[in-house]
């Protein structure tokens, strides 16, 4: 569960930039909120959104999020003198260019203890990584990690002997430990790899690498059929999802193609993927048909994608991210989506949602608290500001919300030039 994310010099951000998700004082819509298991005492909130014009950064928050998540898994895999890919500073600032990016995640783990762990690096090598954890409500450090790339084993690390005290100066101490058998620092490292998704993956890999991967385990069965039900609910006029095996003749290749190449080509395509239709008579059921899954529209895809991510993630609990969520989704859709993670029953484990939008018919009173709304900016510097509404002063709980973000009272918005101002030269 996320609690805190900050992140410095990445990308338009320059400044340090703070996304918490503990929850403010408000009494209203405290469905939207929930007290986790933890000798820490918090309540914390079950989504965020971020609103703010084109190009201003709401974007790069989420960037941020995954480009810690993802150095963290990968940073291992790093040769010496490779560059660090996820080093993107802030570059209108001379200063900055070629200053360490920071970034700050403070979480619950799966073992529902509080975990604050920071890193600072550049293109070639990590300065510090501190990594400091809550046992029994006081705070202890667990190692931190210096300049030199030593690192110093604070008292409740466990099984010392197990690994290096010295380690590559682009490779990340949590990923190097974490990716081992080291059972604490494996536990802290799972929170990332299996806790955590963002919906760029939805893009990039689409449905059926993601999904289909999953839906085919047998002891997925119960996903599968939430997942039709899922779809069906969102008025796709799709009764379910048919995933089978294909058969070799499917597969149209040159008779010469390499057999090698040929069974790697199977072995990626494995299964075939079908939405089941009704098919009518004269305004009656005549059958169910299986058709290509390939020609529904991109925004199908993508709610099957995003649904069958979001029920996994209700069985196993975690955090969501996602750029854009309305994208290809129609509103009414993307409010269906907010509201299952508030909903208790449908999202007993709390996982989190954060995702950036434009939709504003999404700043809904009804859906969101105030501390659920954050706004991004961009200065004339090119340097994004990250605000929650809570900021402003002697803001309502119940206001609504839309009215007061379009006419600009909480910023946020794009500063659009006069048409005259454009054209009228020409």
């Amino acid at each position: 569960m996320l609690i805190e994310f900050s992140v410095s010099n990445f990308r338009s951000i320059k400044e340090e930039q703070t996304l918490t998700m503990v929850a403010d004082s408000g009494k209203l819509k405290l469905e939207n909120t929930f007290v986790p298991e933890s000798k820490n005492k918090l309540c914390l909130l079950k989504s965020a959104v971020i609103y703010g014009a084109n190009a201003s950064g709401k974007t790069n928050i989420i960037k941020a999020f995954f480009a810690l998540t993802s150095f963290i898994l990968d940073s291992s895999k790093l040769y010496i003198g490779d560059d660090i890919f996820y080093y993107e500073p802030f570059e209108f600032d001379e200063s900055y260019r070629t200053s360490p990016s920071h970034f700050k995640i403070v979480f619950l783990g799966i073992d529902n203890i509080k975990y604050n762990y920071s890193i600072s690096f550049d293109k070639k090598k990590i300065f510090s990584e501190i990594l400091d954890f809550y046992p029994k409500g006081q705070k202890a450090n667990l190692f931190i990690r210096t300049n030199n790339d030593e690192v110093k084993l604070g008292g409740y690390f466990t099984d010392k002997r197990q690994v290096p005290k010295k380690i590559l100066e682009n490779h990340l101490y949590l990923s190097e430990t974490g990716n081992s058998p080291h059972k604490q620092m494996n536990g802290i490292y799972n929170y990332f790899k299996n806790r955590i998704k963002t919906g760029d993956l939805i893009r990039k890999l689409g449905y059926t690498k993601q999904m289909l991967e999953i839906l085919v385990k047998e002891d997925n069965a119960k996903l599968k059929r939430r997942l039709d039900k899922f779809i069906r609910i969102a008025d796709t006029q799709i009764n379910s999802i048919s995933i089978s095996e294909k058969k070799e003749h499917e597969f149209i290749l040159p008779e010469n193609f390499p057999n090698e190449l040929k069974q790697e080509i199977f072995r990626q395509n494995k299964y075939k993927i079908e939405s089941v239709h009704n098919v009518y008579d004269n305004g009656e059921i005549l059958k169910a048909t299986p058709f290509n899954f390939d020609e529904e529209s991109n925004g199908t895809k993508v709610l099957y994608a995003l649904g069958g991510l979001i029920l996994e993630k209700f069985e196993t609990g975690g955090v969501i991210f996602f750029d854009e969520l309305e994208s290809s989704l129609h509103p009414k859709l993307c409010k269906f989506i907010v509201k299952l993670f508030h909903h208790p029953k449908v999202n007993p484990r709390n996982v989190q949602l954060i995702f950036s939008t434009h939709e504003t018919t999404l700043l809904d009173k009804e859906l969101f608290r105030k501390d659920q709304i954050w706004i991004t900016e961009k200065n004339k510097y090119g340097e994004t500001d990250l605000f929650s509404v809570t900021d402003f002063e002697g803001v309502p709980d119940d206001i609504p919300f839309e009215q007061w973000y379009m006419k600009g009272k909480f910023g946020g918005l794009p500063n659009i030039k006069e048409i005259q101002f454009i054209f009228g030269d020409e």
